[in-house]
């Protein structure tokens, strides 16, 4: 099947709450026919070498025929180079696919696809230094350890990075639509340990231990000072200059374009205003005629 036309749409409704006053949006709720798509050129330096991808992420229907992607990298014969999809039978799994292979299907008494409920995931990437190219991949739901690969040569290739739907880089195949919510992607440019995953989990609006302000209801520079407060620094861990990409859906309206905030957090603890000097990893939202995405006040 071909899908060559496609289109941007948006709507205003959360998927079970309108936005109300001063309220922002804090997740994407997919419904079916859409997908946030990153380019290769943005990010195949990163997902060739070490790296660690975290998201917040809900389901929000019953199970179905066709295993929902939660994200995939498909090559040119539409193959899943390395993709996390919803088991079909379990509303607890996930089955994971490396090189075109269903590798295995892992369970974890938290998830359940069929509601909105919030989990944690992260997918690591880490080289053995053996000397032979070969990488560990692992996949944490929430902060246990559900999976670990046997030792590969992992390449992108020229593909894309795809979160909510399994969808080749020519955009001629498209299939397998998420159903439920994302709320936060973060990409980081080395293999986080299980005590680093465990701490976002229980902190999910921190990146790292540091407490940033004096007083923790301040969470950048401005706010903190204009409060009377003293800024300490959120970087300085140093830890979060592998932080490469950060894409929170905090928007006060919708938009096609997902930005990264990344470089923005590190430069307003330096002081600098806006995105200055930044080498930004954006997205952007796809949907198939007749379908839309939503944006939800709900979040992790």
């Amino acid at each position: 099947m071909k899908y060559k036309i496609i289109f941007i749409f948006i709507i205003f409704n959360s998927c079970t709450d309108m936005l109300i006053n001063d309220e922002t949006y804090k997740s994407i709720c997919f419904r079916g026919g859409s997908w946030i798509e990153f380019q290769n050129d943005d990010i195949e330096d990163y997902l060739n070498n070490d790296f660690s991808l975290q998201l917040w992420i809900s389901g929000n229907s019953n199970s179905s025929n066709d295993g929902k992607t939660v994200l995939s990298i498909l090559d040119n014969n539409n193959s899943i180079l390395f993709g996390l999809f919803r088991n079909t039978s379990a509303d607890n799994a996930l089955d994971i696919y490396l090189e075109g292979e269903l590798i295995e299907t892992i369970t974890n008494d938290n998830l359940n696809w069929s509601k909105v409920a919030f989990n944690f995931l992260t997918i690591t990437s880490e080289s053995l230094n053996d000397g032979t190219g070969n990488t560990l991949i692992k996949v944490f739901i929430n902060d246990i350890q559900s999976f670990q690969s046997n030792p590969l040569n992992f390449n992108i290739g020229e593909n894309n990075l795809i979160f909510g739907a399994r969808v080749n880089t020519s955009q001629t195949y498209a299939s397998n639509f998420w159903m439920g919510l994302i709320d936060e992607i973060r990409l980081w440019d080395y293999a986080l340990n299980i005590n680093e995953i465990a701490f976002h989990m229980n902190n999910p609006s921190k990146l790292n231990i540091s407490n940033g302000c004096s007083n923790s209801d301040y969470t950048n520079l401005t706010s903190c000072e204009e409060a009377g407060e003293t800024w300490y620094g959120t970087y300085s861990d140093d830890r979060l200059t592998n932080l490469v990409g950060l894409w929170r859906f905090n928007y006060d309206k919708p938009k096609f374009n997902i930005l990264d905030e990344s470089c923005q957090e590190l430069n307003l603890d330096s002081g600098i205003t806006g995105d200055s000097q930044c080498d930004n990893i954006n997205g952007i939202i796809y949907t198939l005629p007749g379908y839309s995405i939503q944006f939800s006040k709900i979040g992790a």
